[in-house]
């Protein structure tokens, strides 16, 4: 008589309580971004958000009681993560002696996508709204100072004089974010590498070294 072979298979763990709440809100965030990215501001709710993330009302209202906490908190679970992609870039270019394509290569993945284009109307939504203001700058001035340092830092060890880095940091942000706001009024896409090439060239001819 033949034997039943019995499957030898592992059960995942168990998630404790908190991992469960870590990832309730983590879908909620998701999800608002998404329905941001998606529909915009005027036809984001609450409830679409909720819908998307697959939660009830009520589960999504223990973690962002208002509207507005739940689009700051996106705008900062979004920007963190684009801001851990900038310090992975960061250490994949150690020590390389020319880190220039590596930089525009963060700035245009994330000025030249979507996303950016839905936090651009979140800014543009908080000139008229004190109270988004005044939570939701600090969370885009801290991530910009942050992504900031970490592309200055790479320079530098690269051996490029800190002024000139300073300078070419704040000129890719200009450059960029015309780019992104050129895609909304004039969508030719189709321009931007060579101009992204020309910036490059650019850069490289004024970038100074130490």
């Amino acid at each position: 008589m033949a034997k039943r072979k019995t499957a030898n298979t592992k059960r995942a763990p168990r998630r404790t309580q908190e991992q469960r709440r870590t990832d309730t809100r983590n879908a909620v965030l998701k999800a608002a971004m998404k329905v941001l990215v998606d529909d915009g501001y005027e036809k984001f709710t609450t409830t679409r958000v909720a819908k998307a993330a697959g939660v009830s009302r009520g589960a999504q209202e223990n973690y962002f009681r208002t509207k507005n906490e739940l689009i700051v908190a996106a705008t900062r679970y979004t920007l963190a993560q684009a801001e851990e992609e900038a310090r992975q870039l960061a250490a994949r270019n150690a020590g390389s002696a020319d880190p220039v394509d590596a930089v525009l290569e963060n700035a245009t993945s994330f000025y030249l996508s979507r996303t950016y284009l839905a936090l651009m109307e979140m800014v543009a939504v908080s000139r008229h709204d004190p109270a988004l203001s005044k939570m939701n700058t600090p969370v885009v001035r801290k991530f910009r100072d942050g992504v900031d340092a970490v592309w200055i830092e790479m320079l530098c060890a690269a051996g490029y004089e800190r002024e000139s880095v300073l300078a070419f940091v704040k000129l890719t942000h200009y450059v960029l974010r015309g780019m992104a706001l050129a895609s909304v009024f004039q969508p030719r896409k189709s321009e931007f590498p060579a101009l992204l090439d020309a910036w490059r060239r650019a850069a490289r001819r004024d970038l100074k070294r130490t």
